[in-house]
């Protein structure tokens, strides 16, 4: 339906604005994937593909989002909405295509902007970070696995006046879930890579081997210009040993327990050898996940690991002046020569924050956890036209910002100061564009109707 109104809006001109420019947007985004699957599937196919993701970007409905019962009335209107269904199933069903081909569409995608943010002089940054979708009443759908139940541990999380919760660790069925995302210092983050993976059944696979096949393909075809971000769940020497294999530059937040060698050669914990460095510069920075303002002191010392004595790397020593959180320790492989170096460390691993952000938002706005397919191909396919959606957001968000601003006015009006200000911009942005083209459909079903020519 919104494939052929855009074909055909020079004889039926869109009367909504914004919902024409979101049609035109949208399409110009994806013709380089819809250009390479028409090479593998029929053109019909490929327009159901269309379809279906301004289907997603319409349907705000967390428990039932990315139901094909639910997004069949889109494509085909409310009173055909078994015919949208059947064309989603037979799209998602055909084995001439495959979720890799999504995958090659962000890589090359993230190749161009890394080589543009070199040209701007910005080192890029690629934030690592898993997660899992948690599927708690499902027992039969193909690919499910055991997962570590996030949504668990934060609902037993101990309050006043509650506090006994459950002794271990609670787990749950579900799909295992590797995130890269492409950003630079005051940029929009945009999709890298988004893997989905089970570790049991016949799609049984290792986190480690997705790591290690990500790493080389990034130091085949892109080199050595990105700086890799990861959390601690990474600190490990297997890790440092790919990067160094495939001469990648990173950044990981470093457990403090674990031993290194000093400048002296001394084999020493993390936090014995930060005691020998006070802090060498100080700045007020925002914690945007406690949402408040710290003073924080920084310091820096060249230490070695026990496994790879050969190659340098450098401690980054992050203090609370008020003592309010423990100190976070950063290994890197770019030397620390001066405090803006040290600093510029500091702020890229806090960008990092943004891959935990991206997985909120696609759990809690696009509807991640809600798919009901029975095979795992088609569940993977299907979850990386969501990724597509959520770029395509962050995409409006760092290319049209006055349009963005216009649009929220107009369509995803709020009242009061506080959340106006508010930094979610791309939940109020799907709201504006959900409404905008829910606008459009019923625009255009009460034009088929006759419906304008009866009240006019």
């Amino acid at each position: 339906m919104f494939k052929n109104m855009l074909q055909n809006r020079e004889n039926q001109p869109i009367r909504q604005k914004s919902g024409e420019f979101l049609l035109f947007q949208s399409d110009k985004y994806l013709s380089p994937l819809q250009k390479e699957l028409s090479k593998k599937i029929d053109a019909r196919y490929v327009r159901t593909f269309y379809n279906l993701f301004i289907a997603i970007l319409t349907f705000r409905d967390r428990p039932m989002g990315l139901l094909l019962s639910e997004l069949g009335g889109f494509l085909t209107g409310f009173a055909s909405a078994p015919a949208g269904t059947k064309r989603i199933s037979h799209l998602l069903s055909c084995k001439k295509w495959t979720h890799k081909s999504i995958d090659d569409f962000f890589f090359n995608r993230g190749k161009q902007r890394i080589e543009q943010l070199s040209l701007d002089l910005k080192r890029p940054l690629l934030l690592w970070d898993e997660s899992c979708i948690e599927k708690s009443e499902s027992s039969f759908l193909g690919g499910l696995c055991s997962v570590f139940s996030r949504k668990a541990q934060r609902l037993t999380r101990i309050r006043p006046g509650f506090f006994n919760p459950p002794g271990k660790r609670v787990y749950t069925t579900g799909y295992k879930w590797t995130g890269v995302m492409l950003s630079g210092l005051g940029e929009v983050p945009s999709v890298f890579n988004m893997t989905w993976w089970t570790s049991r059944g016949k799609h049984k696979e290792h986190a480690t081997n997705i790591v290690f096949r990500m790493l080389r393909k990034i130091q085949e075809q892109i080199g050595t210009i990105a700086l890799h971000v990861f959390d601690r769940g990474y600190a490990n020497a297997n890790m440092l040993e790919w990067l160094i294999q495939f001469e990648q530059n990173f950044l990981i937040r470093w457990k403090s327990n674990h031993i290194f060698l000093n400048e002296h050669g001394e084999l020493k914990k993390i936090y014995h050898i930060a005691r020998s460095y006070k802090g060498k510069d100080n700045k007020l920075v925002k914690d945007k996940e406690r949402k408040k303002m710290k003073r924080i002191s920084i310091a820096w010392a060249p230490v070695k690991h026990p496994e790879f004595p050969d190659n340098q790397l450098y401690l980054i020593i992050i203090r609370d002046k008020n003592n309010c959180n423990p100190p976070i320790y950063l290994i890197t492989s770019i030397p620390i020569l001066d405090k803006h170096t040290a600093w510029e460390m500091c702020f890229s691993y806090i960008h990092r924050w943004e891959i935990e952000q991206s997985f909120r938002c696609c759990k809690s706005e696009l509807g991640m956890e809600s798919p009901r397919l029975w095979f795992f191909e088609r569940t993977l396919k299907l979850l990386a036209i969501v990724s597509l959606v959520y770029d395509f957001l962050l995409r409006m968000l760092n290319n049209w910002k006055p349009w963005t601003k216009q649009i929220l006015s107009t369509w995803c009006h709020r009242t009061g100061n506080r959340y106006r200000k508010a930094a979610i911009p791309i939940y109020r942005l799907r709201a504006a564009i959900s409404m905008a083209l829910l606008g459009l459909f019923f625009e255009k079903k009460f034009e088929q109707s006759g419906w304008f020519d009866s009240v006019t």
